[in-house]
């Protein structure tokens, strides 16, 4: 393995160590301990049910085609996977800043079936993909309580 990757490994685990030990600090009560979002079973199954209620016509199955062209696939050939979990969250509250079709959730779904529907998107991924978008939303998360913006 050659230095560089040595390196970027070494940053990725660090940050990973930072996150934790930030998180156990935090005492649970932030934001930061809902992500990453755990997969639970009953949440998975929850998400499911509410993404085929409120995602599926516009996103399609989620490792399926687009049915809306404007509406990306969420599965691991899409894009989704690419992001923090805190900004999926607020994407689906508020809608991702650039989106001129997808309509804000904020008082239609609960935050619980945000973090549902983002569990059952995550649960389809290969677990490569998932690992590295934890890892992600880790470091991600380390950022905003280094930064104190959450």
């Amino acid at each position: 393995m050659g230095s560089k990757y040595v390196r970027v490994w070494l940053l990725a685990a660090s940050g990973l160590v930072i996150a934790v030990l930030l998180g156990a600090c935090s005492g649970g009560d932030s934001d930061s301990s809902k992500f990453p979002i755990d997969l639970t079973g009953s949440r998975v199954a929850a998400g499911e049910e509410i993404y085929a209620q409120n995602c599926a016509s516009c996103h399609g199955p989620v490792q399926g085609p687009v049915v809306l062209a404007a509406a990306p696939v969420h599965g691991d050939a899409g894009h989704t996977w690419h992001h923090p979990d805190r900004l999926l969250h607020q994407w689906v509250l508020d809608r991702p800043p650039l989106a001129t079709v997808m309509p804000a959730f904020r008082g239609v779904l609960s935050d619980e079936q945000v973090l549902e529907v983002l569990a059952y998107i995550k649960s389809t991924w290969l677990p490569e993909v998932q690992e590295r978008q934890d890892l992600g939303s880790r470091q991600y998360e380390a950022q905003v309580i280094e930064d104190g913006t959450e």
